[in-house]
């Protein structure tokens, strides 16, 4: 009797329900619209297999993050407001028993639309007769388990906060800023990093996972990747832990603090600080961004502006005025400001050894370039083992040791090449080292760096001339392994093209061109010319649910390049009599088109490649130079420039008119030329 009359108080309940019920109607319908209905009418011609609803439809995801802070709001905005704050806390109820009422009506109007849903959902699935999506029954079931999970912790935390915030849109707005602060946080720290700090690994720091982070930023990659079972329990211990939370903050809570901003003494240091260096790290990554090439004070200064903007608006909301000014004002803001310094500091001071760290011969076990090898099966990214990829050949182990070495000590320019980088834009002669090192104390080193080519050649040229490298960087892995059938298409033109399903013809195929690979010179593997075709090397996967049954389909390929300098493999092909049905010849071709592109944009790299409407609509109108000559229109089928970057340089976008099918388009430096297509370029 009393446990119904305290913590199940009919009249809490009936009232809660009576004032905010429509919201959790609300929830239902747009659930239902969501999934079940969006399931039942939609037609696909060929029926789709999905492992989780999420691939189905993802608008439901988005209000997995919406309504249960709305009804947070709602079910709380008593405690925010000095009238009502006055009048629930003037009941004959204890703290605990109004918060559990209010927590079990969130609960219900959160946990009863989404399993209405989920029964009606596996109600569809059983009644259709020709679905358009195929699932199984576990699917619907984990879509329900998600959707509450992920659900009350998105009501919980805005629970929680609610207790430290003392205004609803505050709270809204913080709630949402939680769940994005360590993406924000962390991916601006990394631009800091990046520009500061010589060799940080700002694609895979530490396995950081930027989604794991954020349940923001995870359900947008929930189709592509749905939750597992740890992920699940993580965010239900979170929502637990947050539960309990909020009968301690609660309990601790005065009800006078309706209407502040921030309603305990201790979190206010806090949200100051967070909001300061948020800025602070914004402001210095966008004037970093837009700073005049070789100027590095810009991004000083915007750490400068950010922190003093950071750091009044901080003052601000928590004062709810902008008449700030206090003879405590300054001191706090320097305090604040060192500690800020300090974090930024340290982690790319000189004295902390990170940069110039070049771990000894006698520490590395193993090393590896190119960074983790990742693979779709199943439509899903599966990272490989990384054994394979490391190599603890002596010669090999020296080169890029060597080559380390060399990288620390030289004056590369960090901050502007980083800014280039970011900004889309490169030089053609850089190239990016991955280098990972397994050492003897169990632990894994890894740097990263942008260098320039010509500056390290000599070490380069040494390190790419192991097998242990070309193996890495080219897969060759896939080469030794059972092979469906091989597919080789044609550069010049995607519809010649031609497949290799004989057994015989296929190992053949895979000894040759893994010979071929190995036995590259430095200057094959920076050929700048287009590859003679493009090699697709289809393999069979054993199935995850059955390690002995292979998939019916090949679920996974590794590419190539058929370069021209293969002089063996051509020559296999030509035997073979495939070479004819992959080549294009002049006869093919009824003309050929020039027209001529300067690129003059001094310290402002771009890509320039072969450009359709260039030659087409001619947008630059430049005088266009036509020709039938097929001496011209044979040697063009023999020479193409790969794409590359430049801020200066002069280009002939080329067209071939084919006389029948596909034309083909291809680009040609200038001092790539021939004597006779300069005459006639010259000549008209």
């Amino acid at each position: 009797m009393i446990f119904n009359r305290l913590f199940c108080n009919r009249g809490i309940l009936i009232q809660n329900f009576r004032q905010h019920g429509w919201i959790g109607i609300l929830y239902l319908i747009t659930l239902l619209f969501s999934l079940p209905l969006y399931i039942g009418t939609q037609y696909i011609e060929v029926p789709l297999e999905i492992t989780s609803l999420f691939q189905a439809n993802e608008i439901h995801l988005l209000f997995a993050l919406t309504f249960p802070v709305a009804i947070a709001l709602l079910l709380f905005r008593y405690i925010q407001t000095g009238a009502p704050a006055d009048l629930y806390h003037s009941l004959p109820l204890q703290r605990k028993h109004l918060l559990t009422m209010n927590l079990l009506t969130g609960y219900v109007m959160i946990l009863l639309p989404i399993w209405i849903t989920t029964g009606i959902t596996g109600w569809v699935w059983a009644v259709l007769d020709q679905p358009s999506y195929i699932f199984s029954g576990h699917d619907i079931w984990m879509w329900g388990v998600t959707m509450s999970i992920f659900s009350l912790f998105m009501f919980t935390l805005t629970v929680a906060v609610g207790m430290c915030i003392g205004q609803s849109i505050l709270q809204g707005l913080t709630v949402f800023g939680l769940i994005l602060i360590p993406v924000i946080f962390w991916g601006v720290y990394e631009l800091h990093l990046q520009r500061y700090l010589l060799g940080f690994t700002y694609n895979n720091s530490s396995n950081f996972n930027m989604e794991k982070t954020s349940l923001l930023f995870r359900m947008s990659s929930m189709g592509y990747y749905p939750p597992e079972w740890g992920e699940l329990v993580i965010y239900a211990a979170i929502t637990c832990i947050l539960f309990v939370l909020c009968y301690v903050l609660y309990a601790r809570r005065h009800v006078e603090s309706a209407t502040q901003a921030i309603t305990f003494r201790i979190v206010k240091p806090i949200f100051r600080f967070g909001f300061m260096f948020t800025l602070v790290l914004l402001g210095g990554a966008y004037f970093t961004r837009i700073a005049p090439e070789g100027s590095g004070v810009w991004g000083i200064f915007g750490y400068l502006l950010g922190g003093v903007v950071g750091y009044i608006g901080a003052e601000m909301i928590i004062r709810k005025t902008w008449l700030i000014w206090s003879s405590r004002l300054l001191p706090r803001f320097a305090v604040y400001g060192i500690v800020a310094g300090l974090i930024l500091y340290i982690p790319v001071a000189d004295w902390n050894g990170y940069a110039n760290n070049v771990p000894s011969k006698e520490n590395v076990q193993m090393v590896r370039l190119g960074g983790d090898h990742y693979i779709y099966v199943n439509d899903k990214s599966v990272k490989l083992d990384d054994s394979p990829f490391y190599s603890d050949t002596p010669g090999y182990v020296d080169a890029v040791l060597a080559l380390h070495q060399k990288i620390v000590h030289s004056d590369l320019p960090l901050l502007e090449r980083v800014r280039n980088q970011n900004s889309g834009q490169n030089r053609s002669n850089d190239e990016y080292v991955l280098i990972d090192y397994q050492l003897n104390n169990g632990k894994t080193m890894t740097r990263r760096y942008q260098i320039p080519e010509e500056e390290f050649r000599q070490e380069l040229a040494e390190v790419k001339q192991w097998e242990d490298y070309k193996s890495t960087t080219y897969d060759t892995y896939a080469l030794d392994e059972d092979v469906r059938s091989i597919g080789i298409r044609s550069s010049l033109n995607s519809e010649r093209k031609v497949f290799i399903s004989d057994p015989k013809l296929i190992r053949e195929f895979k000894e040759l061109l893994k010979s071929e690979i190995l036995n590259q010179t430095y200057e094959d593997q920076l050929s700048s010319w287009e590859s003679f075709a493009s090699i697709e090397v289809y393999q069979d996967y054993l199935d995850e649910a059955s390690s002995k049954e292979k998939l019916d389909r090949p679920s996974h390929s590794v590419s190539y390049q058929f370069k021209a300098s293969y002089g063996r493999l051509m020559e296999w092909i030509k035997q073979n009599n495939l070479y004819d049905q992959l080549t294009v010849s002049a006869e093919d071709m009824a003309s050929a088109q020039f027209v001529k592109q300067e690129i003059d944009n001094p310290g402002k790299y771009r890509m320039v490649y072969p450009e359709p409407n260039f030659v087409d609509v001619n947008i630059d109108g430049n005088r266009q130079v036509a020709t039938k000559n097929k001496k011209i229109i044979s040697d063009l089928l023999l020479r193409q420039r790969t794409g590359f970057y430049t801020d200066q340089d002069t280009v002939y976008q080329i067209k071939l008119n084919s006389v029948r099918g596909s034309n083909i388009y291809m680009m040609l430096k200038e001092e790539d030329l021939t004597e006779e297509m300069k005459a006639i370029l010259v000549n008209q």
